[in-house]
């Protein structure tokens, strides 16, 4: 396990969660790793439990602030003299109904989950430029961005804002060997939750996916070694969907017999036959 050995990789709002699985991954693959977070204290726990004073270092850094953010990569540089991988993971949504959404709240959505990847993209981004040998750029998108949900308008307009975002910094980034693609979770079982089968709420949502359960930090951190890595070299512009086959279904409806009973007694498929069987010839 050694894909991205010896590699620099930035993580954003590592300090648990997502961003922290994808740190530890990076780091059982040999990379050198500069995890930063908001949450000083989580963070410093953090950077305890992991103990890898050689490969390992971590800030308190705010995203949504330029000076912040341009103060973690000169330590990151000042530490390792590079940056070849950066995954912008810090963001969050929180709910509210559309017409309760004020201008402040509206503001703070955007700033965390779409300036913030911005703000570190383009500061990453000059240096790999620079540095002149590429780099990897992954921005942590969301489900939400590629479809709506009630409540959570502000996020999801972020989030599809990461998304195209990301599109267009591949298209300007990769005459320099910097490629960049979206990574978007489906329903992801990030804080310390477990997959209870019978919470009335998590059986739904796992019935939306296609493979029956619900997803794991596992499963977001192995796609992002993947796009960290020389496996995906000719993958740029991407938003790699990851979420049990959740976003395939065009509604949330389970072929189960239940509905195909209800189907057929809706809707009479014809099959059109010739009334003469046709010449084999």
């Amino acid at each position: 396990m050694t894909r991205v050995r010896d590699r620099v990789c930035v993580v954003t709002g590592a300090a648990r969660g997502i961003g922290l699985g994808i740190a530890k991954a990076f780091l059982d693959e040999g990379a050198k790793v500069w995890i930063c977070d908001i949450n000083a204290s989580q963070l410093t726990q953090t950077l305890s439990d992991l103990a890898d004073s050689e490969r390992l270092g971590g800030s308190v850094t705010d995203v949504t602030s330029r000076a912040d953010c341009q103060a973690m990569f000169n330590q990151v540089v000042a530490k390792w003299e590079r940056v070849d991988v950066l995954v912008n993971n810090a963001g969050g949504g929180k709910a509210c109904a559309f017409l309760d959404v004020d201008d402040d709240f509206w503001a703070r959505e955007i700033a965390l989950n779409l300036s913030g990847v911005f703000i570190c993209g383009q500061i990453g981004a000059r240096l790999m430029v620079a540095q002149g040998d590429g780099g990897s750029i992954i921005n942590i998108g969301s489900t939400n961005g590629l479809y709506g949900q009630a409540g959570m308008a502000p996020y999801g307009a972020a989030k599809a804002g990461v998304i195209n975002l990301s599109k267009s910094m591949a298209l300007e980034l990769g005459e320099y060997g910097i490629r960049v693609n979206a990574l978007c979770p489906g329903t992801i079982l990030s804080g310390g939750e477990y997959d209870d089968p019978d919470n009335p709420t998590l059986t739904l949502l796992r019935s939306h996916t296609a493979v029956n359960r619900l997803g794991r930090v596992e499963d977001i951190a192995a796609a992002a070694v993947y796009l960290a890595s020389d496996d995906s070299t000719f993958m740029s512009g991407h938003a790699m969907v990851v979420d049990g086959g959740a976003t395939s279904r065009q509604l949330l409806l389970n072929a189960t017999p239940e509905f195909q009973q209800q189907a057929s007694s809706r809707y009479t498929v014809t099959t059109a036959v010739p009334e003469e069987p046709r010449s084999s010839q």
